[in-house]
Order: structure tokens, then sequence, then C-alpha cells
């Protein structure tokens, strides 16, 4: 059976109306669709300027401005008083117009149904868009790369130098480090460039203080320069020295003082070691006055005289003994000099009288008058004949060591005071006993004076260090007290082992040779005992040919004399009680007799008369270490 459906009135006329509604909705959907169509949705801005409404040719004028502002607003670094521009547009920075543009346009067109909600929701609801930025950071780290290169710098102390070759002032400008933090920079840069408007940054760098300050190396190399510009003179007395401005260059030198930078000082100095260097090369020791030492005078002639041949006893003498004051030396002292110079470089004089050093003598008046000699502690004379050419020898030797000084403690030695008796110092050739026989060497006879000197110390009580008897004993020198010379073996030595300084003196005349020790007496007495000669030995004889005689004809060349052995005792009896003894035993060789004999046939001169033992005294005694 067939259903049959009835619709009222009612029902057919709601369905009318919404009909009607979607007819009207779609018509309005519809004419909005057209009305927007190639334009902006309403309540549209971007970064807050309206666009609403516009085609993206209008939304491009008006944003336009705005544009060109965000890529060329600047982004300033200051450094130094300095300021290091950025571009955004030179730097990587730039706008996406179209993609602005179509982001623009894209709203309320991403399709239905959804464009429906956002386009009737546009009227009511206002949307913000951002401009589309391109930030390329690669290119914004370059220019951070380029600036940083520019302004890094390592620190240079700086300073003040001298070109020695060219005596010329060199400067070197200081200047602190600067170390750009590449990293914190490229990080701003990149930030400010994404927001709108300049922006100004100090720039992020490590620095340090310029260590010199320039006005300080300027005023020091006009001082150096001043310094260098003229000769500089120094006198002391009667020496003068001038230094040329090469000189001056070569001593002078910069120094820092301080250690805070920026308050470092410069100092123009001149140093001990270049001051020796150079006015030692200049001859410094022209400034030099060497000290005199304090000295004794007294007579060159003893208040007493002793020649005492064999037993003997000597007490010292009063005498007076005059004291001449010690004078104080000069000498350059390289540090005085250098502080001096110093200060006349600084203040610009070119002409001053050096400092000097004192030099104390070695032998100052205080201690000389502590040590002053009293007494004549012993002397001695010897004897010769007038006119010998030896006698020459002994005269100037006994000049040579005349005012001798011997201090308390020293050793007193002929041959270290006269050196080597040679003829270029005017010793004449005279007899010298070399390997037993009488031969003429310069210096001869000198071993007299030797004698003359060991006797003067053994009464004088000192301590006899070294002395030698001769080979042969000769008759007018005390048996087994006398003394050799010959040089540098053969010596005559004592030592001052007294309380005050020893002064010799000596004296001579035609005959005689006396040799004085003025000192402090030690003793009170000193004695010499001697025993008879023991153990006797023959000499012999020697003969020789020669054609200067006629056969049957001879002569003697060396008379001969017998050997014997003598013992001599000291005996000093001390100023403080007790005596010291002692015992000196001197053996002598026999001289050998030498004969000449004649070999010749034809007639010859008579032979000379033949020498005796006395005329053998007169010849030199000198007997060297063979």
């Amino acid at each position: 059976m067939a259903r049959t459906i009835t619709v009222s009135r009612r029902t057919r006329g709601l369905g009318i109306v919404a009909g009607g509604i979607v007819v009207v909705l779609l018509l309005a959907l519809g004419t909005l669709w057209f009305v927007q169509r190639g334009a902006v949705l309403p309540n549209t801005s971007v970064t807050g300027i309206d666009v609403s409404g516009m085609s993206p040719e209008e939304v491009r004028d008006r944003l336009s401005d705005t544009v060109e502002a965000r890529e060329t607003d600047p982004v300033a670094f200051s450094f130094e008083a300095e300021e290091h521009v950025l571009v955004p547009r030179e730097a990587g920075f730039t706008i996406d117009v179209d993609a602005t543009v179509d982001a623009a346009m894209a709203r309320g067109r991403s399709g239905l149904p959804g464009d429906i909600v956002t386009r009737l929701r546009a009227f009511r609801q206002p949307a913000d868009l951002d401009l589309v930025e391109v930030t390329d950071r690669d290119v914004i780290a370059g220019w951070v790369d380029e600036l940083a290169d520019g302004l890094d710098r390592p620190e240079i102390r700086g300073g003040v130098t001298v070109d020695t070759g060219q005596v010329e002032v060199l400067t070197t400008l200081s200047q602190g480090e600067v170390v750009v933090d590449r990293a914190t920079t490229v990080q701003l840069a990149v930030s400010a460039v994404r927001a709108p408007g300049p922006d100004a940054f100090d720039l992020p760098a490590a620095t340090t203080i310029q260590p010199i300050t320039d006005e300080e190396i300027a005023t020091t190399a006009e001082q150096v320069e001043r310094a260098l510009a003229e000769p500089l003179l120094l006198h002391a007395d009667d020496a003068t020295l001038e230094l040329a401005p090469a000189d001056l260059a070569a001593m002078v030198q910069i120094e820092e003082v301080g250690e805070v930078p920026g308050a470092i000082e410069l100092q123009l100095v001149v140093t001990p070691e270049r001051v020796d260097e150079v006015i030692g090369e200049l001859g410094a020791s022209r400034f030099d006055i060497s000290p005199t030492p304090a000295s004794y005078s007294a007579s060159r002639t003893p208040p007493t005289s002793f020649d005492a041949q064999l037993d003997a006893t000597f007490r010292p003498v009063s005498a007076s003994v005059s004291l001449e004051p010690a004078e104080t030396g000069r000498a350059f002292d390289a540090e005085l000099a250098a502080a001096q110079l110093t200060e006349l470089l600084r203040e610009g004089i070119r002409e001053a009288r050096l400092r000097l050093a004192e030099v104390e003598s070695d032998f100052p008046t205080e201690l000389a008058e502590e040590l002053r000699p009293t007494h004549v502690l012993g002397t001695f004379t010897t004897y010769y004949q007038a006119g010998q050419v030896r006698n020459e020898n002994i005269q100037l030797l006994a000049d040579v060591i005349d005012g001798a000084l011997v201090l308390p403690g020293e050793q007193f030695s002929i041959n270290e005071i006269s050196g080597e008796r040679t003829c270029e110092k005017g010793y004449e050739p005279a007899g010298t006993i070399v390997r037993g026989e009488l031969v003429d060497t310069c210096g001869g006879g000198t071993s007299q004076f030797g004698t003359t000197t060991f006797n003067a110390a053994f009464f004088a009580g000192v301590q006899l260090d070294q002395w030698r008897a001769h080979s042969w004993y000769i008759s007018r020198y005390p048996i087994g007290r006398e003394a050799t010379l010959s040089y540098p073996v053969l010596d005559v030595r004592f030592t001052n082992n007294t309380d005050g300084a020893i002064l010799v003196k000596t004296a001579h005349t035609s005959t005689s040779v006396t040799v004085s020790l003025y000192g402090v007496p030690r003793a009170t007495a000193v004695s010499a005992s001697h025993t008879d000669p023991t153990q006797p030995r023959s000499f012999e004889t020697e003969v020789r040919n020669t054609s200067e005689l006629r056969r049957g004809q001879e002569r003697v060349i060396q008379s001969g004399a017998d050997g014997f052995t003598v013992t001599v005792t000291r005996t000093v009896e001390l100023a403080g009680g007790g005596t010291e003894n002692r015992t000196i035993t001197t053996t002598y060789v026999p001289q050998t007799r030498i004969i000449e004999r004649g070999t010749a046939t034809r007639a010859a001169p008579p032979p000379p008369p033949e020498e005796d033992d006395d005329e053998d005294d007169d010849e030199d005694e000198d007997d060297d270490e063979d």
C-alpha cells in the first residue's frame, strides 16, 4: 500500500527562508571575494604600517621608506674617539619586499573553508605582519674582521735610543695593546641590524694603557739631543779630557723609571761600565796621582860606628828619625764619573771639574808615627882600597838600597830591591869568583855590600833568613860572618821581627861602605863569639901553559890559600828578658894557586911580578850558584 506524505504550509515556508538565506550568504561572500580581489584584507599592517585594501604595488610603495630606513640605518661602533659605521645593506642585511608583500597578500587566501573565517574575522581582528628580513651573518662577520684587523695591535713599549754610529737620537712611539672581541661585535651587529632605527655601541675590545706617553718620549728625546749637541770638557788640575759627541753618545743610556703603564718616566743615565769602556780608552789615567806614603829620613852617617872583625857586642843607640807625612792621591773612579756625567748631561752643562776618588796611602802618617824608629839597631862598616873599579859598584848598590823601608813582618832582600846588577844599570865589570876562579863580570865587588848588610842585620838582632859565605876566606871580612851576592840566587835577606819599622841607611866614602838599620829595639845587646879555625885544608896548585911567556918563565895568576872551618855564635839579649842564641858554621874551601908557564921559544917580555895574597883581597868575591 502506497504511503502518502503531507507537507504543511509552515514547513514549506521555513525551507524557502533557509534557502533564501543561503542564497544571500553566497551572494554576500561572492561580493566580498569580488571586492577584496587583488587587495590586502582589512585590518592588516606590516610592522605597524596599515596596508589594508592595498594592492601589491601600493603595499610596496607604502613600505618603501621603512625598507630604506631599515637597510640604511647605521650601526656605529666607537673606539678611541673614532666611529666605525656599519650600513646594514652593505653588510649582508636586506628586506625581502616581495616576500613581505606576498605575506600580506596571503592573508585569507590559503584556501576554503578557512579563508571564509579569516576574511570574516578581518573586519574585527587586526593582523600585524613582520618584514621579511634577510641577514647574511658571514658578511657581517667579514666586516667585523676587517675592522678588527685594522684596530688590533700589539703593545709597543716605545722609548728613546741613540745611534752611536751616526750620533743620532731615535724615538719609537709607545702604544697599548688592542684586541677586538670579534664574536661579541658580530652578535651586537646582527642584533642591531635586525632592529629598527640607528644604533651606537662602544666597540667591545680588550685594551692596555700606553706604557710611555708621547709627551714623555718627546721631552726625553729633546734632553738627549741637547746632551749630545756639543763636546764636554772635564778638568782636574792640569789634566783635561774632551769628550766629543760621539764619545758621549757611546756612554748615554735611557732607562725607565716606574712600572705603572702611563706613568713610566724616561731618564738619561751614564753607567760606570760605559764610562770605563769609553774614558778608559781615551786615557782616564791622566787624572791619576799616586798617593805618597809617609816616609822617614835619617842621617846616612850613623851616630856611632862599628866594624868589629872578631868577638864583639853592639847595643842600640838612640837616634833622631824625622817623619814626612803621607799625601793622599787621587784616581779616576768610573762610578763617580758616571754619576757626575749623568748630572752634567741632564742639565746641559758643557764643562766641569771632574770628581775623583781619594786614594789613601798604604803607609799613612798615623801608622808611620806609631812605627817610627827610635834607635840604631845595628850598623857595620867594611873597607876597600880607594880608586878601584869595584868600589863604584859597591857605592852604586849602596845608593840603590839607601832608604829602604821594612815594616814589621816584612822581609828585606838586596836582590829584590836592586834587581839584576847589569852594565846597563851602570855597574862596571870587576872580579867575581866563578867556578873557583876570579873573572870580571858586571857588578863584581858588590858582595862586600852584602857582607856589610849582613853584619848590620846580625847585630840588630833581627831574623836572619838567607845568606851564604864566600867560597874562600877573604881577610877584609869578619871571619865566618860575611855573605856573597849573585843575582838571582845568592841574596841577603832578613825579616823585621821588631815592633817598629826598620829604615835602612847606607853611606860610603872612597875607602869604606856603611849600612845602618834604624828601628825599635827588640834587644838590649847582640854579641858575636868566634871559635878558632878548625879542619884546615891545604890549597892545591894548578899549572897552565901560555905562549905569552918564554920557556922558563912563569907567573902567578891566582895566589893560593888554605881552607878551614869556623863557628860563630850570635847571642841576642831580648828587651823583655831572656836570650836567643844561633850558631853559624862556615867552611871555606882552599883557594887554588894558579901558575902560568911559558912555552914560547922567541924572546918575550919579562913576566910580571907574582901577586901576593893581599892583592887577591882586592878582587871581587861574588860566587854564583855554580
